[in-house]
């Protein structure tokens, strides 16, 4: 299955949004350095899932605000 994100990263606090079925709005307080953003966001919408940081891949987006993580 595959989950379409909208990162925030360097927001003061963190927080998931359900936007639709499958599409999240995910604001983290890490900035977007040395993928450190990206880890936070995977961590944040796995405890979401309640499934293992380990079962989610970044797919497309390592640049972009606009992620797609494949749930394995």
């Amino acid at each position: 299955m595959r989950i379409t994100v909208i990162a925030k990263p360097g927001s003061r606090a963190v927080s998931v949004e359900l936007l639709e079925p499958n599409r999240y709005e995910i604001a983290v307080t890490d900035r977007p350095e040395k993928g450190k953003a990206n880890d936070a966001i995977r961590r944040v919408l796995a405890k979401h899932l309640r499934i293992a940081p380990s079962r989610l891949s970044l797919l497309m987006g390592v640049t972009s605000r606009t992620k797609v993580f494949e749930l394995q």
